[in-house]
């Protein structure tokens, strides 16, 4: 059986199979199927689909989003780990800390050096670090309208790497 395609723009858009091509369309291998690039008479696999493109990047994104979010916050000086254990320790103090101004306990912050830490000062901690957090959720959110609406040329051309909270 013989492949016959419909190349449009560099793209094979449409195959027949019925051994008689309609006008327009060209040999190609049994295996070429719409979705196959044509360039120079050599067909090659076939490109991502812009839904696909748009996955992807967004899988992209939201890994870049973890790198920032987990990557620690100084505060006052003091690096804090924001990683998802870290930040739900902070909070479990901040609780305790929001009902009794006298707390204070000992945390171990980001370069392994332990601290005495205040109520008011927990406080401030957790809202820096939420602070922080929220900042790569709110990043994560414009870039991904951005992705939404780009197209497959738009899309290769756009940064995710900057415009992160340090």
């Amino acid at each position: 059986m013989s492949n016959h395609v419909l190349v449009s723009g560099g793209l094979v858009v449409q195959s027949d199979r019925s051994g008689k091509p309609p006008e327009g369309f060209i040999s190609a291998q049994e295996n070429v199927v719409p979705g196959y690039r044509y360039s120079g008479g050599v067909f090659s696999l076939p490109v991502d689909s812009l839904a696909t493109l748009r996955t992807k990047a967004l899988a992209r994104l939201a890994a870049r989003r973890w790198q920032a979010e987990t990557s620690g916050v100084v505060v006052d000086g003091v690096s804090i780990s924001t990683d998802r254990e870290s930040t739900a320790m902070l909070t479990a103090a901040f609780v305790v800390a929001s009902n009794d101004p006298g707390y204070s306990i000992r945390w171990k912050v980001q370069n392994g050096v332990f601290a005495t830490v205040t109520a008011p000062q927990i406080i401030a901690l957790a809202a820096a670090v939420r602070e922080h957090v929220q900042a790569c959720f709110d990043r994560e959110d414009e870039l991904t309208v951005e992705i939404l609406a780009a197209n497959a040329v738009t899309l290769g051309a756009l940064d995710i790497e900057t415009g992160w909270p340090a």
